[in-house]
């Protein structure tokens, strides 16, 4: 039970809770979104890492750490509250607008589906909160949040309706076809034996509910399914920062009606000490013998010192909390549902939130201090306020793997014709278009998005008067090149090498900043990165044939273990790292030792005939960056006959022996 109101950071009880677990998928949802803080700040939590502090070399290390977790990480968003906020966007990420017809999408999860690689016992680590992935919403606002956990083949109450609201969610989202992420959390919960029991010894059973979809129950009606005989006659305590724009709160009405508290108590909705809802509904509540209250100031005071003499800058209330409680027990729901009727109808928003029971020593009372006198009063805040009015309803995506890009008009009836820009420059011009069908764009259209995709996901769209902002959704992101780093054939060889996760992002925070000439980029010793140094373990021959290996034993690691797009990322993507990007450099690399570039060469073709020959359907599936590695190797033979022509005769008859008996061995590289 709880007197006092429980505080954590956020990220903080996230990572406690992974406690240095392998995340092996991750599916998040948000009403608002901000992409460029999500990947900076909120993504570091997934992986037990050592990070730069410099945003950009940050985002290197981070892009690294996501080939575990290629195509794996989700991100659920409502297109209409799209918050661009600051840093650059463009890390393996899918990011899934998603725009029900009957209200907002505006539940606040994380499904995170976590392995201990010691034991290797899997489990799920399900994030209900009222925190949107913003800046604010993590670090600047009070927000609640629950983090439950269900082991693998174990049981729990919650999962048969956390997969039912998964696939509402696969529904929303049909348009952009597979989603890995979330298929791998629901094969998971398929695991998991259903808890038919409400109670077990008199103790509430957690609850996940959720709303928006045909068929639910509204929020009370839930309620009191679940629990109405504890609820009625309890005190009732809600803490949300939006109210309906009406005289009276319907969704309010129906709680006390039903459940007739003994005692019950709203969060009045407050801004620099202004109310903000309509008086009316202010003397409302005082009439149903309701009482209006606001948080303690220890919980909504800004963290750091203030200035002499001032007082301190509150925080803003965005937490949604329902208590219901006695002396001897205590319900809460925490979640995304504000005390409005889009969140509270069966057809209204998409809403997601937990019932639990929390147990304790002592009695538990009003968390919010009672306000005894009538405040001023402002136009009232609304759930509105967060979304962009400008908003176009276009979808736009590009795949980097073929480098096409296709449009979506997510409306109604047909487009009118809009115009797509990049930074105020024209991209490109499109529509009318028919609603809800995917078109490709132009080839010298999409090699303009192309370009501007390099260094952000964004677009403006115009409509007429309208100017909204869109966020592309990215695929095929293997083949997209990194924007930080460039390495030389000898720098690939060594980062193939790293024996870990934390000598690659050390070695990465090393090159990152000699490289973009930042400070703080201190020079690592030896045994950080590879454990002696470049001119004994990686001279020559001996690095060479290592880092392959080492390679080769990661490509067929991923492979075996299903993690077809980490290989993806290693075989034929873009990336600074890459087999392709590898053997090009080499290619390109003239100044370089003859002999050396033809092994390296000889060196990839062995893994390629390796892969081909092992994995064929692999192979077959990404026919764009098969030829890309294939065009690569088609070098050797220019090399082999460069090295014959500088050699004397028995050098043709030499390599004529050698190459069939080098590459003849690919069979035999130890896994």
């Amino acid at each position: 039970m709880s007197e006092q109101i429980p505080k954590a950071v956020l990220t903080e009880a996230l990572r406690r809770q992974i406690n240095g677990r392998r995340v092996l998928a991750a599916v998040f949802c948000t009403f608002r979104f901000e992409p460029g803080f999500f990947e900076q700040e909120i993504l570091p939590v997934l992986f037990d890492l050592p990070l730069h502090q410099d945003p950009k070399i940050r985002r290197l290390q981070l892009e690294d750490a996501l080939r575990s977790l290629a195509g794996k990480v989700a991100v659920y968003y409502d297109p209409r509250a799209l918050a661009v906020g600051d840093g650059t966007v463009g890390l393996d990420v899918r990011r899934i607008p998603v725009r029900p017809r009957t209200g907002y999408f505006h539940p606040k999860n994380a499904f995170l589906l976590v392995q201990d690689d010691t034991t290797q016992e899997r489990a799920l680590m399900v994030l209900t909160a009222s925190a949107n992935l913003t800046q604010a919403g993590w670090w600047e606002n009070v927000e609640c949040s629950h983090i439950e956990e269900i082991m693998e083949g174990g049981r729990s109450r919650t999962a048969p309706d956390m997969r039912r609201f998964l696939r509402h969610l696969r529904t929303l989202a049909q348009s952009f076809g597979p989603q890995e992420s979330l298929e791998d959390v629901d094969q998971f919960l398929k695991t998991i034996q259903p808890i038919a029991h409400r109670t077990t010894n008199h103790v509430l059973h957690p609850h996940f509910l959720f709303n928006g979809r045909r068929g639910t129950l509204s929020l009370v009606d839930h309620l009191d399914d679940i629990a109405g005989e504890w609820l009625r006659g309890a005190n009732l305590e809600v803490i949300s920062p939006y109210l309906d724009d009406a005289d009276t709160s319907a969704p309010l009405a129906d709680l006390i009606d039903r459940f007739q508290p003994r005692r019950w108590r709203v969060l009045l909705p407050e801004d620099r000490g202004v109310a903000r809802c309509r008086e009316s509904l202010y003397d409302w509540v005082r009439q149903r013998n309701g009482e209006w209250g606001r948080l303690p100031k220890a919980v909504t005071a800004r963290a750091g010192r203030q200035s002499a003499g001032t007082s301190p800058s509150q925080r803003t209330v965005h937490a949604k909390v329902y208590r219901f409680f006695t002396k001897d027990w205590e319900l809460s729901l925490v979640g995304s549902f504000n005390l409005t009727q889009p969140a509270h109808q069966s057809g209204g928003n998409v809403e997601s939130g937990v019932l639990v029971e929390t147990t304790g020593q002592r009695q538990p009372r009003f968390w919010l201090e009672l306000v005894e006198d009538p405040p001023p009063f402002a136009p009232p805040a609304t759930e509105h306020e967060d979304v962009e009015q400008d908003y176009v309803a276009l979808l736009v995506r590009y795949d980097w793997a073929t480098g096409g890009a296709e449009v979506l008009w997510d409306g109604t009836a047909t487009s009118p014709c809009l115009q797509v820009y990049a930074h105020g420059v024209p991209i490109f011009t499109t529509g009318p278009l028919p609603p809800a069908t995917w078109t490709m764009v132009p080839a010298e259209d999409a090699e303009a998005l192309r370009k501007h995709l390099r260094s952000t996901g964004f677009l403006t769209v115009v409509d007429g008067d309208r100017r909204g902002i869109i966020l592309v959704h990215e695929t095929g992101l293997a083949h997209r090149p990194s924007l930080l780093l460039d390495l030389t054939p000898a720098d690939i060889l060594r980062y193939w090498s790293m024996l870990n996760a934390d000598q690659r992002s050390a070695y990465l925070a090393q090159r990152g900043g000699e490289l973009s000439g930042l400070d703080g980029a201190e020079a690592l010793p030896a045994a950080a990165v590879g454990g002696t140094t470049a001119e004994t373990v990686f001279d020559r021959f001996a690095g060479m044939f290592h880092g392959f290996a080492s390679l080769t034993r990661t490509v067929r690691e991923a492979l075996e273990e299903d993690r077809v797009e980490a290989a993806r990322f290693l075989m034929f993507g873009a990336k600074y790292d890459s087999v392709p990007v590898l053997v090009e450099r080499v290619v390109n690399d003239t100044d370089g030792d003859l002999v050396d570039r033809y092994l390296m060469v000889l060196c990839a073709q062995q893994l390629a005939d390796l892969v081909r020959r092992e994995h064929p359907d692999f192979w077959a599936s990404d026919s764009v960056g098969a030829a890309r590695l294939e065009a690569a190797l088609a070098v050797r033979p220019a090399l082999r006959a460069e090295i014959a022509a500088r050699n004397d005769a028995e050098m043709a008859g030499f390599l004529d022996w050698y190459e069939p008996r080098f590459l003849g061995t690919a069979a035999e590289v130890p896994a």
